[in-house]
């Protein structure tokens, strides 16, 4: 699956969903430190590294890229002005 461009805002507002297992403190040093924002795989890989309790799911990389392509579809439509992944 190919990387894609997640902005500040959006990353801000995946708190409730991608980082609900991942500390407030922790989530908010992430996004300070992403003014630019990041690549879909950078924050997966956070999720990973911060995640408590950790998921159990065997296939946790497709896992979580089905979730995140899922609700920044959900922000950008939200929006109508940012471009829906496929």
């Amino acid at each position: 699956m190919n990387a894609y461009h997640i902005n500040n805002d959006e990353i801000k507002e995946l708190k409730e969903t991608m980082g609900f297992r991942v500390g407030m403190t922790s989530w908010n040093g992430f996004v300070e430190s992403h003014p630019e924002g990041c690549s879909s795989t950078e924050l997966i890989g956070f999720v990973k590294e911060q995640m408590n309790p950790p998921y159990e799911q065997k296939d946790l990389d497709n896992y979580l890229q089905t979730i995140l392509r899922t609700f920044v579809n959900f922000i950008r439509g939200a929006r109508l002005d940012t471009p829906i992944l496929e």
